[in-house]
């Protein structure tokens, strides 16, 4: 029987600087993985359609199956530069809240503002009476603090920013504190100090529409992108 020899061919100099450059890819891609499994995974995640988000419970979690009244107050000068505020702010937040609350349903903003509109001292008897007045089980009270379209500095940039008192009353408990309050501050666009080339109504409806997002989401829970 003829035993035949493996002869090792010689390594050029050329086919060891090749082996080496990879052995030296291959560490690095394993102390790259190492090093960033977590933000692979959720890039990952992202590009399936699994983006990470987390669990953001509702701070007052008890207006299922109620009747609401938006009532919302604001300075007369804001009244004068816009005199349907009341109105779409009630809408928004009822557009809001409604498909988030299961069994939650309103009084019509314009019914609403046209008690206000008949009551002009509305505002200095407790939220309890407009509840109970008009059918309502609570009364979300909207207390405008602010509601501009521009930035102070610089009157051409529009940039909307509303904040207010929001508190929640119960129409059967009259006289009493309100359950649930907190203060909710927009500002749109958050990110930019203003936009060019729009205008009042686009930035006030844009403005509005956030703003009654973040009142809304007190209500209910809902999940947040991380």
């Amino acid at each position: 029987m003829t035993h035949h020899r493996l002869h090792r061919l010689p390594c050029s100099p050329r086919a060891k600087q090749s082996l080496f450059a990879a052995s030296i890819l291959a560490a690095s891609l394993a102390l790259l993985a190492s090093a960033t499994g977590c933000k692979l995974m959720a890039a990952g995640a992202v590009l399936f359609g699994n983006e990470p988000t987390r669990d953001v419970p509702a701070e007052w979690p008890y207006l299922n199956d109620k009747k609401i009244a938006v009532a919302v107050w604001a300075e007369m000068d804001t009244l004068f530069e816009y005199p349907y505020v009341q109105l779409e702010i009630g809408r928004h937040i009822e557009d809001a809240l409604g498909p988030q609350v299961k069994g939650v349903t309103f009084v019509p903003s314009q019914q609403v503002v046209q008690y206000q509109q008949r009551e002009p001292n509305w505002d200095r008897r407790s939220p309890c009476e407009l509840g109970e007045k008009l059918g309502a089980d609570r009364v979300l009270f909207i207390e405008l603090t602010q509601y501009t379209t521009r930035e102070p500095d610089s009157p051409h940039l529009f940039r909307g920013r509303i904040s207010a008192n929001v508190k929640i009353f119960d129409s059967t408990a009259a006289d009493t504190a309100p359950p649930y309050r907190t203060v909710v501050e927009t500002t749109y666009p958050a990110d930019s100090t203003g936009e060019y080339g729009t205008d009042d109504v686009s930035i006030r409806k844009l403005t509005m529409e956030t703003f009654a997002r973040e009142v809304a989401q007190k209500f209910y829970d809902r999940k947040e992108k991380l």
